[in-house]
């Protein structure tokens, strides 16, 4: 199964659609258009400053080859190639947070499609991902450990005695 996260646009943003029309799913896991044709995955996603730093890899690579002589420059192309595939949607996911796209879950499917239908038809007073996270916390005080906390590690927290 695949992992996606889901991501809610702007309150301001929604222009007339309705949220759940705008929602952007992200798959968790290698991007292959950010490794075969990166320039144009780049510009159908929006990722204007990604695009720019890799246009300087790309000059910055163009002199490894002149100076550094071509086997350096060819190695450095497709690390930097499999790097792009391999941080490609977290790279997608920093873009959408800059726009002010907000996560709202983490869902899992065979396909985006069945993501999507996971996420739209959970029960109506789950609450997302991160919801339960601080409701977790708000809801009352942490339970007592069942460990002593004067030692961290497996050495004992400076200034404890016992």
């Amino acid at each position: 199964m695949t992992t996606y996260t889901v991501h809610a646009p702007p309150v301001s943003a929604t222009g007339g659609a309705s949220e759940a029309d705008r929602m952007i799913f992200v798959k968790d896991g290698f991007c292959w258009p950010a490794l075969i044709i990166p320039v144009i995955w780049m510009l159908y996603r929006r990722m204007w400053i990604v695009l720019c730093f890799y246009a300087l890899f790309a000059v910055a690579i163009e002199l490894a080859g002149r100076f550094l002589g071509a086997p350096t420059a060819t190695a450095l192309g497709i690390l930097g190639a499999l790097y792009l595939g391999v941080e490609g949607n977290t790279l997608r996911r920093w873009t959408l947070a800059r726009r002010g796209f907000a996560e709202r879950a983490v869902v899992d499917g065979r396909s985006i499609a069945e993501a999507e239908i996971r996420f739209f038809h959970r029960p109506a007073g789950a609450p997302d991902d991160a919801d339960q996270v601080t409701a977790g916390a708000a809801a009352g005080p942490a339970a007592r450990p069942s460990f002593s906390t004067d030692i961290v590690g497996l050495f004992p927290t400076p200034g404890t005695t016992r």
